[in-house]
């Protein structure tokens, strides 16, 4: 029972932190940013393009290597081996992976956005204030 409880705890605080990500080079695309969200979402953005997959597939090679992948809505697929740490971007339509090297991770911060309050005040009244930490949101005149 007690170790039940410690489980339950363990879950609900790991899912109270914020989401990672990493920092790919592929040689084709160039540098790229997937990032790992809560409810199996991933994105992977590189210069104006955006895309989005949900959940991760977990597998074997032929060979019995273990790793797991999952598509984009553009049909690439992204493969990670976590014995060796390499991923692998395969792009839509192509037979053979590109390698990329990992260049950094990060944990993105938790914040707590500005409340919004609609009191009919100007655009700059409206602004949230900023500082080095802190994440902007900027809302609509009224």
């Amino acid at each position: 029972m007690k170790f039940s409880l410690l489980l339950l705890l363990l879950s609900a605080i790991s899912t109270a932190r914020a989401d990672d990500a990493i920092k790919l080079i592929c040689p084709t695309r160039g540098a790229l940013t997937v990032s790992f969200f809560n409810y199996h979402l991933i994105t992977m953005k590189w210069g104006d393009h955006f895309q989005v997959a949900s959940g991760k597939e977990q597998n074997h090679t032929k060979a019995g290597v273990p790793f797991w992948s999952t598509t984009f809505g553009n049909g690439d697929d992204l493969a990670f081996f976590p014995d060796s740490g390499q991923y692998y971007l395969f792009y839509a339509g192509a037979e053979n992976p590109e390698r990329c090297s990992e260049v950094g991770s990060y944990v993105y911060p938790v914040i707590t956005p500005p409340r919004y309050e609609n009191n009919g005040s100007s655009v700059a009244g409206s602004q949230a204030k900023q500082t080095d930490d802190d994440v902007v949101l900027l809302h609509p005149a009224a």
